[in-house]
């Protein structure tokens, strides 16, 4: 079943876990996961973890509706996730609602089959002002990169409540395909770019995830 995809729900969340409940963290990460695959309102739920922050989870979600989000949160499973801020967790899971800036048009979003690809996830806290500059050199790329060689997706969002926080998403079938985008020009000028509008750098603000979901 198919739907507008201005009514679909994206999830960026982040669970910063005890590094002595990191095994029983992605236990119930899996668990919660693997749920709502059975869901009909999910479309997409993917566990990530990256190498330079060993205690941190990430899940990149896409439901429906927020009426089957909501049903989601009610399942046994989910409870389960959400019962490792009582002890395993450092602080609360951290919950970002995205926008998707420029979904694809004449396009509706449906169930995904799960593949594990290579995958880069980056938060983007760019300074005060510098909104309406980020999102106009995203505006002119994003579909420049996805008629690239190998891109799945290549999706960049605003976070719900902020003028501050972006998140790209992006998939490629394999990393050389990657590589290649790297190497190009217009890469190149945008990453630099985009240093100047954001806190920190590029390079830091990227996260290279492996997908764990299975």
């Amino acid at each position: 079943m198919n739907t507008n995809n201005t009514d679909t729900v994206t999830l960026f969340v982040k669970l910063f876990v005890k590094s002595e409940s990191n095994a029983k963290a992605r236990q119930a990460l899996l668990a919660d996961v693997h749920g709502a695959w059975s869901e009909e309102g999910n479309y997409k739920m993917e566990l990530y973890d990256a190498a330079e922050k060993p205690n941190v989870l990430y899940l990149f979600e896409r439901w429906k509706n927020q009426a089957a989000l909501e049903n989601h949160f009610k399942q046994p499973y989910t409870v389960g996730a959400f019962d490792l801020q009582k002890a395993d967790l450092v602080k609360p899971i951290e919950m970002n609602y995205l926008t998707d800036l420029w979904p694809l048009v004449n396009e509706t979003l449906k169930k995904e089959e799960h593949r594990a690809l290579t995958t880069l996830i980056v938060p983007f806290e760019v300074k005060p002002g510098n909104g309406p500059q980020i999102i106009e050199l995203f505006e002119k790329f994003v579909p420049l990169v996805r008629q690239e060689q190998g891109n799945v997706e290549f999706s960049f969002h605003s976070v719900k409540g902020s003028d501050n926080l972006f998140v790209l998403y992006e998939r490629w079938e394999n990393q050389q395909n990657l590589e290649a985008h790297n190497k190009l020009e217009t890469t190149g000028e945008l990453v630099d770019s985009v240093g100047k509008l954001i806190n920190g750098t590029v390079l830091g603000s990227v996260l290279f995830v492996t997908d764990i979901s299975k």
